[in-house]
């Protein structure tokens, strides 16, 4: 019984160093931890209130909120039928840029509101808002939801189970250090560097994602198992002609 449930766990830590899961693992990580717990939505989250009174929105904080959830429920709900026809790299590429753009929007607002005049504040103060607007309108079109539509898709299936679990908690490490991070970023270099950082995050994300993400809309589990499976291959072959050639 020890020695069956020694070879399952030493057969476990071999998959995990397996291209076939340690690729979609990495990709899916890099999407989730870092393109969503790092792209400024735990910020809006969670210091929508101090982030709209450092940008001096007029607006009231509080109803701003219930207004914005209710906005990011019915984009949610409505463009969930787009998802399901969709490409899944399209739709995930396109809102990826959408929501790179809403924090350009409210790091550019940040940096260069105090140069701006009272004149041209009464029409600017509204920036901020409206990249709020964008940038959920990137979470609802497949930024929120497709690199957990990936989790069921692009893991090795004897590894998915796993994968998800561990993909799992380090979100949530990744997310408790993104709300832990906030106020320390907001008071060192202000909400305009804060969403910079988010932007440059998110860019690197869509820059991954464009040069290795599948798109997995139409085939089956087993195709998109064997498209990694058949990456590894190349990449031991290629290795090994390398070999060859050196000798």
């Amino acid at each position: 019984m020890g020695n069956t449930a020694m070879e399952r766990l030493k057969n476990k830590l071999r998959r995990m160093t397996d291209s076939a899961f340690l690729k979609p693992f990495l990709l899916l990580n890099l999407m989730l931890n870092i393109g969503l717990d790092w792209g400024g939505f735990p910020a809006l989250a969670f210091y929508m209130h101090t982030i709209l009174e450092e940008v001096k929105a007029p607006v009231d904080p509080y109803w701003m909120a219930v207004i914005l959830a209710a906005f990011r429920s019915v984009v949610c709900v409505g463009l969930s039928f787009i998802l399901i026809k969709a490409p899944r790299r399209k739709m995930y590429l396109m809102s990826g840029s959408i929501v790179a753009v809403a924090l350009f929007m409210q790091s550019a607002f940040a940096f260069l509101s105090p140069y701006l005049t009272d004149e041209i504040m009464v029409y600017a103060r509204w920036i901020p808002l409206l990249a709020i607007f964008i940038q959920y309108l990137g979470f609802g079109l497949g930024w929120g939801a497709i690199m957990y539509m990936l989790q069921g898709e692009i893991l090795p299936s004897d590894m998915r189970s796993f994968g998800c679990g561990l993909i799992g908690i380090l979100d949530n490490i990744a997310l408790f250090l993104a709300v832990k991070s906030i106020p320390i970023l907001i008071s060192n270099i202000g909400v305009g560097g804060m969403f910079s950082i988010y932007c440059v995050l998110v860019l690197i994300t869509l820059t991954v994602g464009f040069f290795v993400m599948p798109e997995t809309k139409g085939m089956s589990l087993e195709d998109i198992e064997d498209f990694y499976s058949a990456m590894r291959k190349k990449n031991v072959t290629t290795d090994q002609k390398s070999m060859s050639e050196k000798v």
